[in-house]
């Protein structure tokens, strides 16, 4: 049976390659809001609005493997055969909450399979329509579980926010779910005073597609017609979100903060981070790590025009961090930057 799950995987691979065929041929060279108004309108081909037929489906063909499927949170595998619709236990996931659909009860959004997953349906009640985002302590939030595969956790942001960290092996799935519902949408990504994006957006670079992502892409694009496009394309995820954009794009004022320049970027010792601003305004400038860990925050006051902060490739508690990828991020007034920069 693993042959033969193999030689699927390799398939789906294939098609793949044929099925993006021209797809994304009037986008592929775009950037920013260009880009992201574009891929609106190239995914907006899904009409299927049959909640119950995206369920079977979910669970008797597309997450379903030997009659097994697994917990999107938990990693933890539950015995469904092939004729289950997801009625009891496991239930079906949506990653973009009911709750915060700007059409309220809209049959299209709720049956959307790129943002439905299996899961453990207490783990879907404790999940609630809190935020998908980062818990800042592990060790005081609640754990979903400590006994299965992977472990999610519900607790508190840094800002003192409850929230709800999805568990390491399926962020980047989880990132590129709810990018593509804003996206088709433009349904917003911030939901009870959390600003989503910052965190999806380095979840998507820790966490790449693969194989197992990209053969459901493939499966979902012939249920529904429409492809996720950051599961095709991840890069497409910094081209939009580290040039300046709110995930309001369509509707928002001109953004008034923009990152100028990195300097130098590949950098050995230190590297100084121009920001430009319009106006005299607060801001949370904060360096992550690949595995999304956050390594140094600076509460910085922007003045009007340029500001230079210079980081020395150290931790908050000043220790050297290694060499590799980091990503800068600025947050301020309700905007958000992020760009990746190259310690040597």
């Amino acid at each position: 049976m693993q042959k033969i799950i193999f030689t699927l995987i390799l398939l789906s691979l294939t098609i793949f390659c044929f099925a993006q065929g021209n797809y994304y041929d009037s986008v592929i060279n775009l950037t920013g809001q260009s880009l992201y108004t574009a891929l609106h309108s190239l995914i907006s081909t899904n009409t299927n609005n049959s909640y119950n037929g995206s369920k079977a489906f979910l669970f008797q063909q597309l997450d379903n493997v030997d009659g097994y499927v697994t917990c999107i949170y938990t990693g933890q595998s539950f015995y469904v055969g092939y004729n289950y619709t997801g009625s009891t236990n496991p239930n079906t996931e949506h990653t973009y909450a009911q709750s915060w659909f700007a059409v309220e009860d809209d049959p299209v959004r709720r049956s959307d399979l790129h943002h439905l997953f299996p899961t453990d349906s207490n783990v879907n009640s404790a999940r609630s329509n809190y935020p998908l985002f980062t818990v800042a302590n592990h060790n005081s939030a609640s754990v979903y579980y400590s006994y299965t595969p992977w472990q999610s956790y519900r607790g508190l942001s840094a800002n003192g926010y409850t929230v709800f960290e999805p568990a390491d092996e399926s962020k980047g799935n989880i990132a590129r779910a709810l990018l593509y519902f804003n996206t088709r949408y433009y349904d917003t990504l911030t939901q009870q005073n959390v600003n989503m994006i910052p965190d999806l957006v380095i979840w998507n670079e820790q966490d790449p597609p693969d194989a197992i992502e990209i053969a459901r892409n493939n499966a979902i694009y012939e249920f529904q017609n429409n492809r996720n496009p950051y599961v095709d394309h991840p890069e497409f995820v910094n081209r939009i979100w580290t040039t300046p954009i709110s995930d309001d794009a369509i509707t928002s004022p001109p953004s008034c903060l923009s990152l100028s320049s990195i300097t130098p970027n590949p950098f050995h010792t230190l590297t100084v981070i121009n920001i430009k601003s319009q106006e005299v305004r607060k801001a949370e400038i904060s360096i992550y790590n690949l595995k999304g860990q956050k390594i140094r925050t600076w509460n910085q006051t922007l003045l009007s025009g340029s500001t230079e902060l210079v980081w020395n490739a150290t931790n908050t508690s000043g220790t050297k961090v290694p060499p590799g990828i980091y990503l800068i991020n600025i947050k301020s007034g309700g905007e958000t930057i992020t760009a990746k920069v190259l310690l040597n």
